[in-house]
């Protein structure tokens, strides 16, 4: 785990940011994957609705009250007009619960267990307890699918030397990590027979984009896809080319932080602050743009449908831990992927005290576009 006071979609977006720098100046391996032996190329699909029309709720936070859950998986549902959710977290209890609520909104529910650090054994242990956990809310309440894990080459430890996620996404590329794809699928087929029997829903691994990963044991191909300067250009095609396994293909993770230019920065967009002043301050030459934001994402959007792709979850909901000011210095929510904004602490309006958020323009855009 990182010192630093950032949330988990910066851990995430980090990890990636790290991996796209090896990737481009390193001979060892392409950004993206080169198709197995007998792989059939992707046919073009033909441009249709998104079934799994969601947004990622992140359940590890620092205020976590179960009113204002409700109060904002009801807005997901009544005012975002999604009807997907993509829970993901490393708490048992909280992923419980924010489970049942959205059941009981309707919601097809995803989870996504994440065990930053851990090895094979404490991740297969988690994912057990997770998957038992979602058969009981099947049961009740048929839309439930399960994600085995996020990104695992770079945050589970075993599978490329490090002795933390930041290691070991700096490693990809480098001699060193050699055969960690053999290795990375290696483990999904044990993830996949541990949860079967488990679990009788949907199953789907959320992949990196510089993940080989076989998707034969899955149901649905997941992968985390943020649009930047860097692969603008050929991302349609990526997207095209994720059909070629011939399975429905879910857009795990997109989104766009909410400053002029944060398209251009993809995953990367939380970069925008210095984590490590005390307290945080946005570096200079940002300015707050929620208006790119929401043009990126709906872009976005409209290019999914074109390339048929079957769901995708905006990354995400609200971000309490990076709040918006006045300030352009400590304008937090500049450098944040959520389509709501909240207030500091200790003002009239702080999260932790009221819960209060407001829609950004990017909210809207998405409420329109799923409605």
């Amino acid at each position: 785990m990182t010192s630093t006071p950032i949330g988990r979609r910066s851990l995430l977006a980090g990890g990636a940011a790290l991996a796209t720098t090896v990737y481009a100046g390193g001979d060892a391996m392409a950004r993206t994957p080169t198709p197995r032996p007998g792989t059939r190329v992707a046919a073009a699909r033909p441009a249709a609705p998104l079934t799994y029309k969601g947004v990622n709720f992140d359940t590890d936070r620092e205020v976590w009250r179960t009113e204002y859950v409700r109060r904002e998986i009801r807005a997901v549902r009544e005012r975002l007009h999604c009807n997907a959710i993509l829970l993901l977290g490393s708490d048992l209890d909280r992923l419980l619960e924010s489970a049942r609520i959205a059941a009981a909104h309707g919601l097809f529910v995803w989870f996504e267990p994440r065990q930053f650090d851990q090895d094979a054994e404490r991740t297969l242990a988690f994912l057990s307890a997770v998957a038992r956990a979602a058969e009981r809310l099947r049961v009740r309440h048929a839309g439930v699918g399960v994600s085995v894990g996020c990104e695992l080459s770079i945050f589970m430890s075993g599978l490329v030397p490090g002795r933390d996620w930041q290691e070991r996404a700096a490693a990809l590329g480098r001699p060193e990590s050699a055969g960690f794809q053999e290795r990375l699928n290696a483990f999904l087929g044990r993830a996949s027979a541990t949860v079967r029997p488990l679990f009788g829903g949907r199953l789907t691994y959320t992949s990196g984009e510089w993940e080989e990963v076989d998707w034969d044991g899955f149901d649905v191909v997941g992968v985390d896809l943020y649009r930047d300067a860097a692969n603008r250009a050929g991302y349609a095609a990526k997207v095209r080319d994720l059909h070629r396994h011939g399975k429905p293909v879910v857009i795990t993770e997109f989104g766009c932080c909410t400053f002029t230019g944060a398209r251009d920065q993809g995953g990367s967009g939380f970069l925008a602050v210095d984590w490590e002043r005390n307290p945080p301050v946005v570096k200079d030459g940002y300015v707050r743009d929620e208006r790119e934001q929401a043009a990126e994402i709906a872009e976005l959007l409209d290019l999914y449908e074109a390339e048929g792709v079957h769901g995708a979850f905006v990354y995400n909901f609200i971000a309490p831990d990076s709040p918006y000011s006045p300030d352009r210095r400590h304008d937090l929510d500049i450098a944040s992927f959520a389509l709501v904004r909240t207030f500091p602490s200790g003002t009239s309006r702080g999260y932790a005290e009221t819960g209060q958020w407001e829609p950004k323009q990017s909210f809207h855009a998405v409420a329109r576009r799923f409605r």
